[in-house]
């Protein structure tokens, strides 16, 4: 009988995290090939020409050719094959291959239950019975891409093997051939061990799912249990393999805003912890290999582990910057308020940034705007309107929102990429790209911190102090404030600011907040269950056209910084971090469906020894307990640290420094000026 690995027995199997790599080991050579090498060089540019065939058919006939063109290619160490598959020259978008988006994951688990040729099969057998032209269409261009999988699954074993007959490093050549039964193995069926397992993952991640991953130490543990258990593998070798698929993660990470999140811990559907070791696993290989992809993001509840809490924490004090920190107790409920049930609503992961998703049965989609120029918009109102009271104020700018919500229910957000398309739970079976059972779409309100805090400042000096007009407002406005100075440091010196418990401030923020979540809940008309479901959602990106931005009444120049999602605004939480945890805690976050989170930078140096590790903890657990928002993004950082890397980028001793910029952690010298002086400009806590 298997033994049951029951929460006790978790955090008494698995050792403490650790953040160093033995200069002799597989993981370590891993690590110096990749940053030796540049990304550009494993990349195959051939020149293709479309199908002419109409439809998905086309489309799949297309993935198949760049596929058929895509040399194989196992790297020195490696014991996963594949680096990219071909690129195609030419304009963008002149060799179509559908619409997939990787703010979302693909149905892994589909994938390693059946197997690239179990999918290819089963849409082969429903095309043999099917006589409606679309779903016809649909079935062959599905059976064409995954047929296209397997041989490029065969291709990369018969190359494996031609590498070992040349290979003279006995241990490498024994590397070297399983890497070949691996890959024959799931050129004909479903994996069957962990390195199996894993190498279906990077298959299908080159393939073209290169954003979010998902619940990656759910799907893969069944594979690591089996493996550790008969004992084909050791808890060492599981490690390894695990870490040499994290270093491969980091080839064509671009800018790192890559998009690839990996979800871990959390509750299964049944509502149980669903923590287990590949989870510790996955939090070790990114504190021993400092490098930035893939982006952590630890789902907790009351009913995770105390040592999972820790582990992560232990993770982000290194300095890594991650993993995020997702509270189920607000991220659930907001899920189900949009009609999302309960056991799915459990299995949630998030997108390639902080969006709550259905992973591997549903698809997303947001828009994002921005709340400053609509405060404006009252503003300039308010002048022929002679607003009598602040509530008309407010209620005016209310109103104004309204056009940036839905006007009644919309359709599922299709997937038209065959391929990945076959993945999601349902399309296949109804053989349709409309088949997609879940789609959330966001609308996205930012710069609400500066929103608050201008409205609290037109109440002060317009309605209680009368001591500023409309027309006076406007003009500072007009010229940026460069003609009255002393109403800008005013305005952003004395009123009181979002981030520092103080209810002036905090109930408009959160009056503005629940308004559009509620409002937009109730014009979408979401159905329960399968459906497309709008909602709204707190998390946006601050460097984002911030300079075309204007200037607001709260004192905020043209130009200048924005915070991330429902952050304060950059420097004004001055009362220290769990003053900032309090005022987000006013806001229901669970009526945000799609998600919110509180980016907050804290000081590396203040973080060092047990007293300030213990005291993180704490803070964590007060954010997970209030609750706050559905996620917390801790940036950890030295400021003189990174004030010396960019001056010196090229520094061997910088490449492993890693910030938080938002939903992405990366490199801090290969960001470009703006978003350094973006995470500089931060306010940096001390517990």
């Amino acid at each position: 009988m298997e033994k049951k690995h029951t929460l006790r027995g978790i955090v008494r199997d698995v050792h403490l995290i650790t953040d160093t790599l033995d200069p002799e080991s597989r993981s370590f050579r891993l690590r110096e090939e990749y940053w030796k090498n540049t990304p550009g060089q494993f990349v195959t540019s051939v020149s293709l020409k479309p199908s002419s065939q109409p439809g998905l058919v086309g489309l799949g006939e297309n993935f198949a050719a760049r596929l058929d063109a895509s040399p194989p290619a196992v790297q020195p160490y490696d014991m996963l094959a594949g680096v990219s598959v071909a690129q195609v020259t030419g304009d963008r978008g002149s060799f179509p291959l559908g619409d997939y988006d990787s703010h979302y994951p693909p149905g892994h688990v589909k994938i390693l239950r059946h197997g690239f040729a179990g999918i290819r099969d089963r849409a082969r057998e429903k095309l043999a019975e099917e006589t409606d032209p679309q779903k016809r269409d649909f079935l062959e261009a599905v059976a064409i891409s995954y047929d296209a999988a397997c041989r490029y699954a065969q291709r990369s074993a018969d190359h494996a093997r031609e590498l070992a007959k040349d290979e003279e490093d006995e241990r490498r050549r024994e590397e070297l051939q399983r890497i070949a039964s691996v890959c024959d193995e799931i050129a004909v069926g479903p994996p069957t061990s962990f390195q199996a397992a894993l190498q279906t993952f990077w298959f299908t991640h080159i393939f073209g799912a290169r954003g979010s991953i998902g619940r990656f130490d759910q799907w893969m543990y069944p594979f690591y249990r089996k493996d550790i258990d008969t004992g084909v593998l050791t808890q060492e070798e599981a490690q390894e393999l695990q870490e040499n698929l994290w270093v491969k993660l980091n080839y064509f990470a671009g800018n790192n805003d890559s998009l690839r999140n990996v979800a871990l811990g959390g509750q299964t559907p049944a509502g149980e912890d669903a923590c287990n070791n590949l989870t510790f696993m996955c939090l070790e290989s990114t504190a021993r290999l400092k490098l930035p992809e893939p982006k952590l993001n630890l789902r907790l509840f009351q009913g995770s582990p105390p040592a999972l809490l820790r582990a992560g924490c232990r993770t982000i004090c290194l300095g890594l910057s991650q993993p995020s920190i997702f509270n189920d107790e607000v991220a659930v409920p907001a899920l189900v308020n949009i009609g999302i049930p309960l056991e799915i609503a459990r299995d949630y992961c998030n997108d390639g940034c902080s969006e709550l998703v259905t992973g591997g049965v549903g698809t997303s989609a947001f828009g994002v705007f921005g709340t400053i120029p609509v405060l404006n918009e009252t503003v300039r109102a308010a002048v022929a309107k002679n607003y009598e009271t602040f509530d008309a104020v407010m209620d005016d700018f209310k109103q104004r929102l309204t056009k940036f919500m839905p006007n009644g229910p919309t359709r599922v957000r299709q997937v038209t990429y065959p391929f990945f398309a076959a993945s999601i739970e349902d399309c296949l079976e109804k053989a349709s790209p409309d088949g997609v059972r879940y789609t959330i779409f966001s609308h996205i309100p930012s710069q609400l911190a500066h929103v608050a805090d201008g409205l609290t400042a037109i109440r002060k000096y317009i309605y209680e102090e009368k001591s500023l007009t409309w027309d006076e407002l406007i003009a500072a406005l007009d010229d940026n404030y460069e003609n009255n100075q002393p109403l800008r440091q005013r305005l952003l010196n004395r009123p009181p600011k979002y981030g520092n418990d103080n209810d002036e401030v905090d109930l408009i923020i959160k009056e503005i907040a629940e308004y559009f979540c509620d409002e937009t809940h109730r014009r979408a008309q979401n159905p329960y269950g399968p459906g497309a479901k709008q909602t709204a959602g707190f998390m946006n990106f601050g460097i984002h056209g911030q300079r075309d931005v204007p200037a607001c009444a709260d004192g905020r120049k043209q130009g200048e910084n924005i915070p991330n999602s429902f952050s304060p605004a950059l420097g004004r939480d001055r009362s220290g971090p769990t003053t900032v945890l309090k005022s987000v805690a006013k806001v229901d976050m669970t009526k945000a469906g799609h998600g919110s989170v509180l980016d907050m930078n804290f000081s590396l140096s203040a973080l060092r020894g047990p007293e300030a590790f213990e005291k993180f903890v704490a803070f964590v657990k007060t954010f997970l307990e209030l609750p706050c928002t559905a996620t917390l993004q801790a940036n950890t950082l030295d400021r003189n640290m990174l004030l010396k890397a960019r001056e010196n980028p090229d520094d061997p001793q910088y490449r492993t420094l890693l910030v938080r910029v938002w939903g992405f952690s990366t490199v801090f010298v290969t960001l470009d000026p703006a978003l350094q002086n973006h995470v500089l400009e931060r306010m940096e806590h001390v517990l």
